[in-house]
């Protein structure tokens, strides 16, 4: 299952995904600023998203890779 890079929570289907360097946070628990969006974690420059400002966890993870999935 795949897990939030900053606070360790699975991913459920319809939470905001925002993924820098390949690595996966959900979108709160970042700081996104708008300059072609970069990612802060505690204060800490994570880099340049990949995917501006995040998507929702279904489009861009498996399903075995989230907490729940809707039937």
């Amino acid at each position: 299952m795949k897990c939030c890079n900053a606070c360790d929570d699975p991913f459920h289907w319809e939470d905001e995904v925002v993924i820098v360097d390949d690595e996966h946070y959900h979108k709160d628990c970042v700081e996104l600023y708008p300059t072609g969006y970069v990612a802060f974690l505690d204060g800490n420059c994570l880099g340049e998203t990949e995917n501006d400002d995040g998507q929702s966890a279904y489009e861009i993870l498996d399903d075995e890779e989230l907490l729940e999935v809707p039937e």
